[in-house]
């Protein structure tokens, strides 16, 4: 692909991309003509305003059509696009601004009260009429006729530290080309997102979409379940915690109604006649089918690993879950897809992508052209530790290959547990085991200062089930006698998920450990019972 034709591609596909919205409790439907005339608009509007190529415009938004079609006028015009996150709802417009040298910052007319948006010309709605808008004059690099850098975005990654990252055209599109490539997308094909659009791996598959003549649902979380019952996308993007709540519905099923599923279910996946044990999982998980739309043929999941009960249940309703690996510095690094997949792996290689492993595990992901050309914002030395060389980024994810060459992730090296007894031990490998119990949602484990065992913070699936409590214990204790290098001393029942609310969960989704060690392991343990093993 060629993002620097992305409009122009669109306005002459043969296939009429239709991009589909909830407004105002109604379903909105765009064409791709519709789609072309509003960038065209759009770039006519900004260039009124006095955007010119090199000037940065920033977008602060929550998911919505406009925000599409500013960033595909902004790349259009070979202006780059700063797409800021939530995280930086707390910023005034006049302080983002300044920081981040923008020309320009588009945000929804909604927040016209809340953040004074319109103290300054340089702030317009997105979803609004305006009047007196003009860009700051900006003094602009030496023009970039090749549009090499196309905007900026930021990523908690794995320290939980925002960094800025500027992006490379042509490591978008390579990304972007791979994971079609594998992905093999139909025409009948409809793509639903509901994660942030500021986070730019949406962004990545919406280009894919509107490139490959694919359709696209847009809408936020509080609209996820009517989007995918009313509007049957066939392709989904979600994170682990989604499709574990879809498990935690079958788990509160009676038991013996989850027996049945499970006898039957295997019945079906063993038939010779593929299509008639398609026939028979969809009458057996009925209300699973229906909740996805009835049409699904690709779930992807990512961002933090998924519990490996989540993986067999799916499997047995015979919905296409399928997990992925990736980072915003390097783009798509692994994927498991239909007819190529192997449970707990992470899928084999993107085209184009070559993986070295160092001395000690570490994923080095090579490519000739990576997502992120460098960090504009990070911590001191992080860049030099992650951009190791032109093509090489430095993952911090320890991992190993199969025979086949499917790629498993082991765990964070800086995530490594040092026990008290000196013992190394990556904490996914527990939590791992602990999560196998059927009446775990989640748990999470650390070293015990005080003894060479390990402590498990754990969510029961029913928090208020006081003997599941104590069929949790004398698992985990089970699991301590069966493998003492895992042996866990102590285990704090949760009373609460773990979620972004409450901190436990970073803006990526993935565990903030650090947090929750603070409130359960510190003294602060409110909201959280405790067991002690026997020796």
């Amino acid at each position: 692909m060629d993002l620097r034709k992305l409009t122009s591609h669109i306005a002459g596909q043969q296939h009429k991309n239709v991009i589909l919205t909830f407004e105002k409790g109604r379903v909105v439907t765009r064409t791709s003509e519709d789609i072309y005339t509003d960038v065209m608009a759009a770039c006519a509007q900004l260039k009124s305003w006095g955007i010119q190529p090199g000037m940065r415009v920033g977008i602060l938004a929550g998911n919505c059509y406009e925000w599409i079609i500013y960033d595909l006028a902004l790349l259009e015009l070979r202006a780059l696009s700063v797409a800021f996150t939530d995280d930086f709802a707390g910023m005034t417009s006049d302080e983002l601004i300044d920081k981040y040298s923008l020309s320009l910052l588009l945000v929804p007319a909604s927040d016209k009260e809340r953040r004074n948006a319109r103290q300054s010309a340089a702030v317009a709605f997105l979803d609004a009429k305006n009047s007196g808008v003009r860009a700051i004059d900006r003094e602009c690099p030496q023009a970039d006729w090749e549009f090499e850098t196309i905007g900026m975005v930021f990523s908690s990654g794995s320290s939980g530290r925002l960094k800025g990252l500027k992006l490379s055209r042509k490591g978008v599109e390579a990304s972007v080309d791979a994971f079609t490539k594998m992905a093999d997308p139909r025409p009948d094909d409809c793509l639903l997102l509901f994660l942030p659009i500021s986070n730019f791996q949406q962004r990545l598959m919406y280009y894919s979409a509107l490139w490959y003549g694919v359709d696209l649902i847009v809408t936020d979380p509080s609209r996820l379940f009517r989007a995918l019952k009313d509007l049957h996308p066939t392709v989904l993007i979600a994170p682990p915690m989604f499709y574990e709540a879809i498990e935690t519905r079958f788990y509160n099923l009676p038991p013996w109604k989850r027996w049945a599923a499970r006898i039957l279910g295997g019945i079906a996946q063993s038939l010779p006649s593929k299509p008639l044990g398609e026939k028979l999982a969809r009458g057996l998980f009925k209300d699973a089918y229906e909740a996805m739309g009835g049409r699904m043929r690709l779930m992807v999941t990512g961002m933090a690993p998924t519990k490996r009960s989540t993986l067999e249940l799916f499997r047995l309703m015979q919905l296409p879950l399928f997990e992925t690996y990736g980072m915003t510095e390097f783009g798509g690094i692994a994927l498991n897809v239909p007819g190529a997949a192997r449970m707990g792996s992470v899928g084999r290689l993107l085209p184009g992508v070559r993986v070295e492993l160092a001395a000690d595990g570490e994923v080095i992901a090579v490519r000739e052209h990576r997502i992120a050309s460098t960090y504009f914002e990070c911590a001191e030395g992080e860049a030099e530790q992650t951009f190791i060389g032109p093509d090489r980024v430095a993952t911090g994810d320890v991992g190993r290959f199969d025979e086949d060459g499917y790629l498993y992730l082991i765990g964070r090296k800086k995530e490594m547990i040092i026990t008290a007894g000196g013992t190394k031990i990556h904490p996914e490998i527990p939590e791992s085991a602990i999560d196998a119990c059927p009446e775990v949602a989640r748990s999470v484990v650390f070293a015990d200062a005080d003894s060479p065992a390990l402590v498990a913070v754990v969510l029961p699936r029913n928090p208020n089930d006081a003997s599941a409590k104590m069929r949790i214990q004398k698992f985990v204790d089970e699991i301590s006698e069966q493998k003492p290098a895992m042996a866990v001393s102590k285990v704090i029942f949760s009373e609460h998920a773990f979620s972004r609310e409450n901190g436990f969960l970073r803006p990526n989704l993935k565990l903030d450990r650090k947090k929750i060690a603070q409130h359960f392991l510190n003294g602060n343990g409110a909201g959280g019972t405790s067991a002690t093993r026997s020796a």
